[in-house]
């Protein structure tokens, strides 16, 4: 019996699993490398001052596993700046020296209107992929910090590459030159192989205006919530990743969901918050104010240090990691969110300089992946990034080990 004992109290006290697998790194950059369909493209953009691949920043991954195309990578590369050709990309298997090269999805049309068309796509940080085979693309509609278009959620079929819906937010869902709509998360209600994808909610983070919007699939509307979590906190706006210190005062950032809880940060926060789902998904609650029911919100844990993205497994684990000291960790849901608790995944930091983009995918064995986008924020922010060295990072690692250790 005191053995028993023994053994609950030993793994109480140690939060570290024995894990065998380890992270991979998928594809790697110098600087990013911009294909073109032709040549005349190519020759066209550089005419046009819309290809300085210096300017560009991928920010986001995401993986189609499941659809008729098969197995495809997608990033994003916002439009911080000019010199950005393309926003929302496939990596192909064909690799300079600069690292692997792009091409443009669905394809180029619908990036060359550099927000003249609002029909096109203007600039995307992150994209969500559901079971349904279907991504969404949130498009900010500016560029730089300038709103040519208003922002809109689009669904492309990945089975045909087609666009099925767009929703363009109302003026009423977010405020001109000030919103960002930078993050989207999707949950399917109604997936394969018994439902049809018709019940989907999207929730997506404005992170300079500082709020959340829902969007839901069947009522083909949307709604703003506001919550003074949401802000950053002024204390934790200076960062420092790799002995690199800058300012980045970002709200409203990340969201993850255990199909329960909405889970979310600011990034200049190291507070982890959460509102149920049955209070933001009725748009009721919100038709008087957008700051309504402040009391359904909470604060659920707290983190040692500042993160970006991050993502939850289908057994409630939440991936992130912390930009000082640089660590790949997760909490488990059977313990509270404390830094005492935070699970290190072993993993080289030099691989994990500033994720900003962080999915789980379920790939064609039913084996969950944590995929992830590094991209050195902090020597961008500095100005000095050196494209002599590796500085973007697509990474994978299965979490098989991890879900069986729990």
């Amino acid at each position: 019996m005191w053995g028993r004992y023994f053994v609950v109290l030993l793994l109480a006290l140690t939060p570290h699993a024995v894990l065998s697998n380890e992270l991979e790194t998928v594809y790697e950059w110098k600087q990013i490398v911009f294909g073109f369909p032709t040549d005349a493209d190519r020759q066209e953009a550089i005419a046009n001052g819309n290809l300085v691949p210096e300017n560009a920043t991928p920010i986001d991954v995401a993986v189609d596993y499941h659809s008729e195309k098969g197995t495809r990578v997608f990033t994003t590369t916002p439009r911080f700046t000019t010199g950005i050709p393309y926003t929302l990309a496939v990596v192909t298997n064909t690799t300079e020296d600069n690292g692997p090269v792009l091409m443009p999805y669905p394809d180029l049309s619908w990036h060359n209107s550099y927000g003249d068309d609002c029909d096109k796509i203007t600039s995307v940080y992150r994209v969500a992929i559901t079971e349904c085979n279907q991504m969404f693309v949130l498009d900010t509609g500016a560029i730089f910090t300038v709103k040519h278009c208003p922002p809109q959620l689009l669904v492309f079929d990945l089975n045909t590459d087609t666009l099925s819906h767009r929703y363009v937010f109302d003026p009423s869902i977010y405020t001109a030159n000030a919103s960002l709509f930078i993050t989207p998360i999707a949950i399917v209600s109604d997936p394969p192989p018994t439902g049809n994808c018709s019940n989907v909610k999207v929730y997506m983070t404005d992170v300079t205006f500082h709020g959340l919007v829902v969007y839901d699939s069947e009522m083909d509307a949307a709604w703003r919530i506001e919550n003074r979590f949401m802000y950053p906190h002024p204390d934790q706006g200076v960062h420092t990743i790799a002995n690199e210190t800058f300012i980045l005062m970002d709200g409203m950032f990340a969201l993850a969901s255990d199909q329960e809880q909405l889970y979310f940060h600011p990034l200049a926060s190291v507070t982890e918050y959460a509102v149920p789902l049955s209070v933001i998904n009725n748009r009721n609650n919100f038709l008087d104010s957008d700051v309504a029911m402040p009391e359904a919100f909470s604060q659920v844990g707290t983190r040692s240090s500042s993160t970006a993205a991050e993502a939850m497994d289908s057994q409630g684990n939440l991936y992130f990691v912390t930009f000082n000291p640089i660590k790949l960790t997760y909490w488990s849901p059977n313990a509270t969110y404390t830094p005492e608790n935070e699970i290190e995944i072993p993993a080289d930091p030099q691989l994990i300089e500033f994720v900003s983009g962080m999915k789980v995918h379920t790939n064609v064995t039913g084996v969950e992946e944590l995929w992830m986008m590094s991209n050195r924020f902090q020597e961008i922010a500095n100005g000095a990034i050196d494209f002599s060295e590796i500085n973007f990072r697509i990474l994978r690692r299965p979490l098989d080990d991890i879900q069986n250790s729990d």
